[in-house]
């Protein structure tokens, strides 16, 4: 088994699918796809697209009782790095960790239990635009998939389990003014001016004292063509980061508030709803129960202040369960995984889904 998840593994960081890369991102989903043929799965697809995507359960539903999920586009990495190196029992390549893995342990559970599949009702999700936002999720939904949970290994990190995480705002600000001569300011009106006003009331309201608190970051902004010259044209985006709902909803009217009182354009850009994992659901407790038995202890659980797919299932109530092995260099230059927790992570998929025969 450990051999073959790690062939697996290896074929799948070979295959250089950066988000960007249409035609590797449509190469390793044709591969993985592929594997998937001869089971008497029900598939949903759109491979119109730069990027990709497939949908198979066992049943045919959309509203299966679990949803594996799996993104195998990657961020941008040096040429070596899409072949697997393995050293000191690590696998290093891009993907080992983010999250390549992940389909590995799907390809290699469908194989061992083709015979088995049409007695559970399970979905794989399968995609190549996680890395640039994930858009596609919003069309699986729009088709009416509505799992009882979702399986996302793709944070906590360690085999932590995320108990929450925080959902997100993209805001956008324009300001028009008039421009004139620098020496002038009376003659035009200075954009950059009003928006930075704006902007400033904005991050009054959300002082940083702690990571628990909602935060708000103005991260770009851009105006003016020439120092001696009134900007007559200023545009700013915001990050805005919350645990709360409300707070969530708070700041999408204040950032409109403000935006009406100072004249300017306003737009989210995109949206995430907060997480939390309800440790009591009945979809949560059986891989609570599995995690015990293959880990051998209670759960270490952990706070994301960052986003993932499972942004789009709070977004429909739908639990999540997050967590990932041991690895780390998520995005960097040394990506790896613990070779040998790929293994493990394979084995707690197995005995979550098939219960009975890991007894």
């Amino acid at each position: 088994m450990q051999e073959n998840l790690e062939k697996t593994l290896s074929q799948l960081v070979s295959i250089p699918s950066v988000s960007s890369n249409s035609a590797a991102c449509h190469e390793i989903l044709k591969l993985v796809r592929g594997k998937f043929d001869g089971l008497n799965l029900y598939i949903h697809e759109n491979c119109d697209t730069p990027n990709p995507w497939f949908l198979a359960t066992t049943q045919n539903t959309m509203t299966p009782d679990i949803l594996l999920l799996a993104h195998l586009d990657v961020v941008p990495a040096s040429p070596e790095m899409f072949t697997i190196q393995k050293t000191d029992g690590r696998l290093y390549g891009r993907g080992s960790y983010d999250m390549k893995f992940a389909a590995a342990c799907y390809l290699e559970f469908i194989k061992n239990h083709a015979d088995k599949l049409s007695n559970l009702n399970i979905g794989f999700l399968i995609t190549t635009d996680e890395e640039i936002g994930g858009a596609c999720i919003a069309d699986v939904f729009a088709l009416g998939l509505r799992p009882k949970v979702a399986f996302i290994p793709d944070g906590g990190g360690d085999w932590k389990i995320e108990e929450r995480a925080k959902g997100l705002l993209g805001i956008e600000f324009i300001a028009n003014g008039k421009s004139a001569h620098g020496s002038r300011p009376w003659e035009g009106e200075n954009a950059l001016h009003r928006l930075m006003d704006a902007l400033q009331m904005l991050r009054n309201a959300y002082p940083l004292t702690s990571s628990d608190d909602s935060t708000l970051t103005i991260n770009t902004l851009n105006a003016g063509n020439a120092i001696n010259q009134i900007a007559d044209y200023a545009v700013a985006t915001a990050d805005f980061r919350t645990f709360s709902l409300d707070e969530l909803n708070l700041c999408r009217s204040l950032a409109a508030q403000i935006a009406e009182e100072y004249s300017l354009e306003f737009t989210i850009s995109h949206e995430g709803y907060p997480l939390l994992l309800d440790k009591n659901s009945p979809y949560v407790t059986p891989f609570l129960d599995a995690y015990r038995k293959q880990r051998g202890g209670e759960p270490e659980y952990v706070e994301s202040y960052g986003a993932t797919d499972g942004r789009h299932f709070a977004e429909y109530d739908i639990p999540c369960i997050i967590t990932e092995p041991y690895g780390h260099g998520r995005h960097a230059d040394e990506e790896w995984l613990l070779a040998e927790d790929l293994g493990n992570y394979y084995k707690l998929i197995e005995r979550w889904l098939l219960p009975q025969q890991s007894l």
